[in-house]
């Protein structure tokens, strides 16, 4: 598994490596802003970039770290417009393992988990789909449903109940004392 460092790639692989994981680590609305200054790391068994194309393709133990944020799927596509500008980014699990994106939003709070099947953002619609088995836990807090969907931009979740399940929504109390 090879491990590339940005801030030792030449510009045209750096330009090609920020564009194609762009969502799972600087773009994405939950993480620190701290992490945004971090050096982004990525490894996979292999990844492949088509310029013509705008798409990356990353297989194999894929996991994308950038300070508290990080991503481990099995596999990972970008898509990007004629201007180079990411437009679609989807993250897959296997059969046995989902895609796991997990941060820290709040040094004062626990880390944020969410786990999916696939886990799917489009930056310029400012949304986020969990789809399969989708579950997001802070702390003894948890949302899980067949599918989550996020819009980062007003902080609006969405999920319906599919004939794969229901909407289950644990939240426990506040167990700070305050004086």
């Amino acid at each position: 598994m090879k491990q590339v460092n940005l801030l030792n790639c030449n510009m045209k692989w750096k330009q090609a490596l920020i564009l194609s994981i762009a969502l799972f680590c600087s773009t994405m609305t939950f993480s620190l802003e701290s992490d945004q200054k971090k050096p982004l790391y990525l490894s996979a068994n292999s990844a492949e970039f088509s310029n013509k194309k705008h798409k990356g393709l990353y297989i194999g133990k894929v996991q994308l770290d950038q300070g508290t944020t990080h991503l481990k799927a099995h596999e990972a596509t970008t898509y990007a417009n004629e201007k180079n500008q990411l437009t679609l980014a989807i993250a897959k699990g296997l059969k046995e393992t989902q895609a796991h994106y997990w941060t820290i939003t709040d040094e004062k709070k626990p880390p944020l988990h969410a786990f999916a099947n696939t886990i799917k953002y489009y930056p310029g619609k400012h949304l986020i789909e969990l789809i399969g088995n989708a579950k997001v836990t802070q702390g003894n807090d948890s949302y899980q449903a067949p599918i989550i969907t996020y819009d980062t931009l007003n902080q609006h979740v969405v999920s319906k109940a599919t004939k794969y399940g229901r909407t289950t929504i644990i939240v426990h109390p506040n167990t700070t004392a305050t004086s």
